[in-house]
């Protein structure tokens, strides 16, 4: 930590109009949510499916054994495949055969097809001071020192579910090979873990040639400078620290 503040305040007086004014240590709470959700793999339609759904909407059929001797291919083999493609919601068995679903019609257009996978879990953070919510997967900041005083400006939050469903859509793709996606569908669970405390090195600071106070806090989960508590602390302290100016100077 020494050598970090050393580093940050050679960085701020690098430029020879400013000065530090002031600089504090304190911590920012941050809550971690274990989130569990579904998930569906997400591939390129093959050329046998396609045929089968291109045939159950041309034409009726009820057996695989139709298809079968149509297509050329095993029945066993297709028999598998009806039954996925029913079991996943892509056709449905009529009186006249089995016919396309609102989601078979678009899926053919698209070229792809969902499978079932296994539900998946992750560790969200959410910090009410940024109104954020970020994936933590590998967390390697430093919880902070018991003793460092809370940030000065608490915000209350609440947890939000669909915000948190909205990262995971956004950020939750995963792109594997070419003709694979793994696609987030929903939650399932989400459930409070604990509260971690990320230590902030803020320094007050002043500008002589433009005569002005400005913040900057470095924020040792992110490793960079926090603009959104920067303006937090300026829009209630430079009036504060220009008057204990111009009380100095008197």
């Amino acid at each position: 930590m020494d050598n970090l503040r050393t580093e940050l305040r050679a960085t701020i007086t690098s430029n020879p109009d400013v000065s530090i004014v002031n600089e504090q240590l304190w911590k920012l709470p941050i809550v971690l949510y274990d989130v569990g959700f579904d998930q569906v793999k997400r591939l390129k339609m093959d050329i046998l499916m396609k045929m089968l759904l291109l045939t159950f909407q041309e034409a009726d059929i009820r057996r695989a054994a139709n298809l079968s001797e149509m297509l050329f291919v095993e029945e066993l083999f297709i028999s598998d495949l009806i039954y996925k493609m029913q079991r996943i919601g892509l056709i449905g068995l009529g009186k006249m055969g089995y016919k396309l679903t609102p989601k078979g019609h678009d899926y053919l257009e698209k070229g792809i097809f969902d499978e079932e996978m296994e539900g998946g879990q992750t560790v969200i953070s959410y910090s009410a001071i940024h109104n954020e919510y970020r994936l933590t997967l590998k967390d390697s900041s430093e919880e902070a020192d018991e003793a460092l005083a809370l940030y000065r400006y608490p915000i209350k939050g609440s947890l939000n579910k669909d915000r948190i469903e909205q990262l995971l859509f956004k950020e939750g793709v995963n792109g594997g090979e070419e003709s694979f996606q793994t696609i987030i569908t929903g939650i399932t669970s989400c459930i409070e873990q604990k509260t971690k405390y990320i230590s902030c090195v803020e320094f007050q600071l002043y500008d002589d040639k433009q005569d002005i106070f400005f913040s900057r806090v470095w924020n040792l989960m992110t490793n960079s400078w926090d603009e959104i508590v920067e303006k937090q602390i300026e829009a209630r302290e430079v009036v504060k620290w220009r008057k204990a100016m111009e009380e100095q100077s008197v």
